[in-house]
């Protein structure tokens, strides 16, 4: 019987070596798909056109191309309207881009696309960003979408977000807003605010030019540095208010914050930042699992502060505080508006569960406010303070322990040295 896979005379070729052709053909054709480059970020290019015009090109290039990446080289950016990042996108920028908002457009400087639904998967890394705050003016309306905090950057409603490594200048309110979002990653920033309002020096401080402040679950802030006119972080389980008036965001209960290795600085040499950390409660909610670590230097008011606004007592749950060091050096004589009510760590009108408070120190050559002050509607179920460390300065007066009026049902205070220097 013949083979079927003998070559009949006359044929040069075979089945066996067409199979063996076929297959080699086939794993050349597999490996050379396998190494077509992926599609690479899109560069801005400026080229005579306005730096509105070339980022949103530059974003829509990267949309279709599949990239969803841009990239902007060292240059200086004005915009006039806010780049606006859809979802599952990134955009890079050199740390000599400098990204500044037009004076008076009264916009932020970055935002998601959807500020009615929200977006997921954004990445904001590089860049100074300026936005020239006190050329802008503030509108709060009834709805998110249609007002104009003038933060400078602004997310909402976005799941998985990310802003590292850049700096943020001058803004009219918050330097980067984050407002019901889930899985927050914001690290490496460095703010440097204008601590006046005009050209006569007038004192900014107060007036909502916090650095990094939202609300959300699953958060971690860590390593923020400089100067802001407000809070350097803060975070707020609902609407803040802006001189007098109630932002459109709801009130929700919060769970699973980190803030870790906050450096509040001053500017000028003398004019320190408002306050380092910062918690609120809005409308009676609560915020679980809370761990600040590494807090060091001084401010004017408050170090670390917990406090439920507008006599509407909210919960802080599960709280740990370590390794907080700085204490209160603006002088009240040369600006007598500064709050004398807070201690180095605060606490008012809210309720804790369980709260740590551990590693704090202190050098206090100027005032002898006490380095915990609890308020009389503070309420605390387990307290705990140990390996405090306070010298000063032969200051008399009451540097420890200020809660006259407050319930705290078991507590334990331990490892305290208060001496001189």
């Amino acid at each position: 019987m013949e083979n079927a896979l003998v070559p009949a005379a006359g044929n040069s070729s075979s089945p066996v070596k067409e199979l063996l052709a076929a297959m080699w053909l086939c794993c050349l054709l597999l490996g050379t798909a396998g190494a077509i480059a992926q599609p690479g970020p899109v560069t801005v290019r400026l080229n005579g056109a306005t730096a509105d015009a070339a980022i949103h090109t530059a974003i829509q290039l990267a949309k279709k191309n599949g990239s969803r990446e841009i990239y902007l080289p060292a240059g200086h950016y004005l915009v006039s309207k806010p780049v606006r990042l859809p979802s599952d996108f990134t955009l890079r920028a050199s740390q000599e881009a400098y990204i500044e908002l037009e004076k008076g457009c009264n916009q932020y400087l970055l935002q998601n696309e959807d500020l009615v639904n929200g977006n997921r998967n954004i990445t904001v890394t590089g860049g100074k960003w300026n936005g020239n705050g006190w050329s802008q003016t503030r509108t709060i309306r009834n709805r998110v979408d249609n007002s104009a905090f003038c933060f400078g950057m602004f997310f909402y409603k976005v799941q998985r977000l990310e802003v590292a490594s850049l700096q943020i200048d001058s803004t009219r309110s918050w330097g980067i807003a984050y407002m019901e979002c889930d899985t927050v990653h914001i690290h490496d920033i460095h703010f440097q605010q204008n601590p006046f309002r005009d050209a006569r020096h007038t004192s900014a401080l107060n007036q909502n030019g916090d650095g990094v402040t939202g609300g959300g679950n699953h958060v971690l802030i860590e390593n923020i540095s400089g100067f802001t006119n407000d809070d350097l972080v803060a975070f707020a389980s609902g609407g803040a208010c802006f001189q007098g008036k109630m932002a459109p965001f709801p009130a929700y209960d919060y769970t699973g914050v980190t803030v870790r290795n906050i450096y509040p600085q001053n500017i000028y040499d003398s004019i320190p930042a408002l306050k380092a950390v910062a918690f609120y409660t809005f409308e009676h909610t609560a915020v679980s699992n809370i761990t600040i670590e590494n807090v060091h230097g001084n401010t004017a008011a408050a170090s670390v502060l917990f406090y439920s606004l507008f006599n509407k007592v909210g919960h802080f749950r599960n709280v740990r505080v370590s390794g907080i060091s700085g204490a209160n050096v603006y002088s009240r004589s040369t600006d007598p508006g500064q709050p004398r009510v807070y201690g180095i760590i605060s606490v008012k009108n809210s309720v804790m569960d369980s709260v740590l408070f551990e590693n704090i120190s202190r050098v206090e050559t100027q005032y002898p406010n006490p380095q915990f002050l609890f308020d009389s509607t503070t309420e605390i179920d387990r307290l705990t303070i140990r390996h405090v460390n306070i010298r000063h300065s032969g200051l008399p007066g009451n540097l420890l322990l200020h809660a006259p009026q407050a319930v705290i049902r078991n507590s334990s205070i331990t490892a305290i040295k208060i001496s001189p220097l």
